[in-house]
């Protein structure tokens, strides 16, 4: 850019000095960079970064000397001779010839990718080959060449941006690897320390907790193992802290919406957590005084530059683009998913490892119970000498008798004063500290087993996240598939009423179509409920209904229509219940949910017993299950989520039932999944059928047994969903089941409320008023809707 001509004694103008601070601000970034990749080192002396960035400058027009004096700085700072040599020898090379080829009319690029590869070469050789004499050290200058003439041309686009990102409004997608490129090589020579605290380190951690808390789950989990991996090919940290990284990305991500400081508060979680059973320490993998350095500055970063950088720089080059784009973008979203698949399974496997399954009494563990006791007891008595040297086996298989007999529970106060051994002079001292000792060996077993069964939880938890990540990378596989037959009759049908599409398209689901139209927008005239959706209606033979019930203006003249097809089948429901008569609270728990995929959900879960403990269980249970639905988890991940948690939440007996049933409103077809829960019916016209379980409730065994059934239904039918107090409220028939089944057949009513009332009332009569249990009658009515 030219300068400004000053006239007079003018002061300087104001755009000139907002030029010569910009560009004192990219000459500072580029030394600094310059700096960081003169003391890169890989493969113990190669270094192509730090003179690929000096050629860079010269051909983005950089200043030169400021880059090649701090590559020299940063190479003198690792103290490696030989590469400090080389770095002097070629610097001092390039700068001679810039001053020579800046006078003259060659192309600086291709000048540079052709004289600093072969300099390199040169100069290589003469320092590293001569020296050593391995054929090995020829083949690594040459590869080494070669990486320096593709990084100059990488580097030179990255430069171009840094030196004018201000005037910049859109950012091709060779100019973004460029930058990514430029940082993450950048990174490689950052091990500097500043009061023993790594700075590469912070600003990595820095960044992971920029994008846990700018982006979604997937961003900050993907950025902690992008960093993490960066760690490792510097050789800062083991492979293994890749997925340590991964977890505190992820973990940040997931506290983002509680604010900074619960972000922070995950990422040091994660590192404990994950250091804790990988590294079978309390030495952490990364240290807490660089994540709290980390902490300050993440803190004062401006949240609305940030996204105002993200929002209006990084965009696509072109809109002819984007489709390409987009279906690049698909395959290394998939790449990604599956990588990050991969490190979660990894990571599941890790926490299997050391796992114990140990559930008798050993002699190993007899023995040191003895040496404690005699430790405690026999050492300071005087006939230690005649039991434990003169006596040692007789003496030693009376004492592994009495543990024994303190093992299976046969032990009383009346042994106490019997002699183990005929010469002891303590023996209730003696009987005594063996009870002490094994009762802590007892306990301590009993809380190693309640850790390996957490470890094997979160291993559990750590292989079904694999396999959702995993499950979603093959649906972002999958091709979308389009009716163009479809899309080309709603625009000619728009056509003749009047309405011009700017676009279209009908994207075929499983049981479903979904129509996007992109038109001029009316005004408020409604043409979309008028006009366009009875016209739909007319083409496709099937009902729809607008996707969001406002008008979705695009811009200044546009307007984005989208449509779904309507459910074939709608859902009325009815809900009784009566708590225990000695109880203030319900012990069942229920939820109704409807998901955009068409199935509605119905989930019934009885806690153990009665009252507030049961309410928690079951209403821990229903709302895990809900969660995990609407995430995109499958039930069966829901339900053995549900078991783990019961599993390790307590030492007590924790169980809950969980019934649940599955109506897709697209078919009619209903799926019923229960897992100790009691029978569920199904009212047709002209019969009941009774779904039955056999299977435990959650939270008794490591693997829960569920039972599937599938029914369709239609117009008019009902499901009855019950817990067990309904059934037990009828003591006298033995066949409870046939009971209820002819009840439900007898009830005249088509209200589901009603129905839900009657069957209330009908075991209240049984009962006679009484409720031993809590009571809980849930019915669905289904009837067509279009």
């Amino acid at each position: 850019m030219a300068d400004l001509i000053a006239i007079g004694k003018k002061a300087i103008p104001k755009v000139k000095l907002m030029n010569q601070y910009s560009g004192l601000i990219v000459s500072v970034t580029a030394a600094l960079i310059g700096f960081s990749m003169g003391r890169i080192v890989i493969l113990e002396y190669l270094n192509p970064f730090s003179i690929a960035l000096l050629c860079a400058a010269m051909i983005s027009k950089l200043n030169p000397y400021i880059i090649g004096f701090s590559i020299i700085a940063g190479s003198f700072s690792i103290k490696t001779p030989e590469l400090l040599l080389k770095n002097m020898i070629l610097v001092s090379l390039m700068l001679f010839a810039y001053l020579i080829i800046s006078r003259t009319r060659l192309n600086n690029r291709v000048f540079f990718s052709i004289f600093a590869p072969l300099a390199n070469l040169i100069t290589g050789i003469f320092i590293f080959y001569f020296k050593y004499y391995y054929l090995y050290d020829m083949f690594m200058m040459i590869i080494e060449s070669v990486m320096l003439c593709a990084l100059i041309n990488i580097y030179d686009k990255a430069l171009d941006l840094i030196a004018c990102i201000k005037r910049r409004n859109k950012i091709s997608s060779e100019e973004i690897v460029s930058i990514l490129l430029l940082i993450i090589s950048s990174f490689l020579g950052a091990s500097v320390y500043i009061w023993q605290l790594s700075i590469k380190n912070i600003v990595s951690i820095v960044l992971i907790l920029l994008a846990s808390f700018m982006g979604n789950i997937g961003t900050g989990a993907a950025a902690g193992i992008v960093f993490g991996m960066l760690q490792s090919l510097s050789g800062d940290i083991y492979p293994s802290a890749i997925g340590v990284y991964g977890i505190c990305g992820l973990l940040s991500s997931a506290f983002k919406s509680y604010g900074r400081i619960m972000t922070i508060l995950g990422f040091i979680i994660g590192n404990s957590v994950m250091t804790f059973y990988i590294n079978g320490s309390t030495e952490v993998l990364i240290k807490i005084e660089e994540i709290l350095a980390a902490s300050i500055i993440f803190m004062f970063i401006p949240e609305k530059k940030v996204k105002n950088i993200l929002l209006n720089k990084w965009r696509i080059e072109t809109e002819s683009t984007k489709i390409g784009e987009a279906y690049r973008l698909k395959d290394f979203t998939v790449e990604r998913l599956q990588e990050i698949s991969d490190v979660f399974k990894e990571l599941a496997m890790s926490m299997n490892v050391g796992l114990g399954s140990k559930e008798y009494f050993s002699q190993l563990d007899a023995a040191e119970i003895m040496e404690k006791v005699v430790r405690d007891t026999c050492c300071k008595c005087g006939m230690y000498s005649s039991c434990w040297k003169q006596e040692f086996y007789g003496t030693y298989q009376k004492m592994f008798s009495a543990l024994s007999k303190i093992e299976r529970g046969d032990f009383n106060e009346d042994d106490r004063r019997h002699r183990i051994v005929d010469k002891c002079l303590f023996p209730e001292k003696i009987w005594d500290r063996l009870k002490y000792h094994y009762d802590i060996y007892r306990y301590t077993l009993t809380w190693k087993k309640k850790i390996d069964s957490g470890r094997y939880a979160l291993s559990h938890q750590l292989q079904e996240t694999a396999k959702l990540i995993g499950g979603l990378a093959n649906k972002f596989n999958v091709n979308i598939e389009f009716d163009k037959n479809l899309e080309e009759e709603i625009m000619v049908t728009m056509d003749k009423i009047g309405i011009h599409l700017d676009h279209v398209s009908a994207v075929k689901g499983k049981d479903s179509i979904e129509i996007d139209m992109r038109f001029r927008n009316c005004g408020g005239k409604r043409e979309c409920v008028s006009k366009i959706i009875p016209e739909i209606r007319k083409i496709t033979g099937k009902h729809f209904i607008k996707a969001d019930a406002s008008c979705c203006v695009t811009g200044r003249d546009g307007c984005l229509l989208k449509l779904r097809e309507v459910h074939k089948f709608s859902i009325v429901t009815g809900i009784a219940r009566k708590q225990k008569q000695t109880s203030s609270v319900s012990g069942d728990n229920y939820s109704l949910l409807e998901l955009k995929d068409g199935k509605f959900y119905m989930i019934l879960s009885d806690g153990m017993g009665s009252g507030p403990r049961a309410a928690m269980e079951s209403g821990m249970a229903v709302s895990l299950i809900e969660k995990f639905l609407a995430a995109g988890y499958d039930q069966n991940t829901a339900l053995e989520a549900v078991n783990s948690l019961l599993l390790i939440k307590s030492d007590d007996d924790n169980y809950a039932t969980v019934d649940m049933t599955i109506i897709n409103q697209y078919t009619g077809d209903v799926e019923f999944l229960k897992v100790g829960a009691v029978s569920t019916f199904i009212k047709y016209k002209d019969r009941v059928d009774v779904i039955r379980n056999s299977s435990l409730p959650a939270g008794i065994l490591d693997k829960i047994d569920v039972e599937f059934n599938r029914r369709k239904i239609g117009d008019g039918d009902f499901v009855v969903m019950i817990t067990d107090g309904v059934l037990e409220a009828n003591e006298k028939d033995l066949d409870k089941e046939k009971w209820l089944e002819d009840m439900i057949y007898n009830i005249d009513t088509r209200n589901p409320k009603k129905m839900a009332d009657i069957i209330m009332e009908k075991c209240l009569e049984k009962s006679k008023g009484q409720t031993p249990d809590d009571m809980t009658v849930l019915v669905a009515k289904i009837w067509k809707s279009a």
